[in-house]
């Protein structure tokens, strides 16, 4: 999961800034892509946290088993919130390729 976040990431962010750039949409110092970014890598880090605490789980380190769903259940609603927020974005810039000039 963490290589899909990755891939997600390499494509959604480097268009983003391109079409974006740097200076338009701020709201508080940052840009669309930069905020995109940072919710990239808090899900990747919700996916690294939770495949870890799976991990010390099956070796035995924990038997916090309501933890460890707790923490997969969290990646995984981030995670699909993250492939929503994608679907839209590809929606969007569809409907605005499509657009007459």
């Amino acid at each position: 999961m963490t290589n899909s976040v990755s891939n997600l990431q390499t494509n959604l962010i480097s268009p983003v800034k391109g079409v974006v750039g740097k200076d338009v949409g701020t709201a508080n110092g940052a840009s669309f892509a930069d905020s995109l970014k940072g919710y990239f890598d808090e899900v990747n880090q919700m996916q690294q946290d939770a495949s870890k605490q799976v991990q010390q789980l099956v070796t035995g380190q924990t038997d916090d088993l309501a933890g460890v769903m707790s923490a997969m259940e969290k990646s995984d609603v981030a995670f699909k919130s993250l492939m929503a927020m994608r679907q839209k974005l590809l929606t969007a810039y569809e409907e605005l390729r499509s657009m007459p000039i």
